[in-house]
């Protein structure tokens, strides 16, 4: 539908698109800041192949498989701390768009 509309120049699965922009959030992340640790890496991942999957990632999704055998939403918590809910929203905006 995005390429109908011209909003894709490419006819590729939606996980191919969200892939490509989340390494390039990711490279931008790296030039702005201090990066992401080993973990938050390993959850960055899970979260963008949630979002190639169901278009969006929420809090209530820490509660569900993949995120839960991992600790779920106290650990994403831990792992996150109070900039989780904005880097949600973030993901979901840049992956999604």
């Amino acid at each position: 539908m995005r390429y109908a509309l011209d909003r894709d120049e490419d006819l590729a699965p939606f996980r191919e698109h969200v892939h490509g922009r989340f390494d390039r959030w990711l490279a931008q992340q790296r030039a702005v800041g201090p990066g992401f640790t080993p973990e938050q890496l390993r959850w960055l991942h899970m979260i963008r192949d949630h979002v190639a999957g169901s278009l969006e990632v929420s809090l209530n999704d820490f509660d569900y498989a993949p995120f839960a055998q991992e600790g779920g939403r106290g650990r994403a918590v831990q792992v996150f701390g109070k900039r989780l809910p904005k880097l949600l929203d973030e993901l979901n905006e840049v992956l999604a768009a």
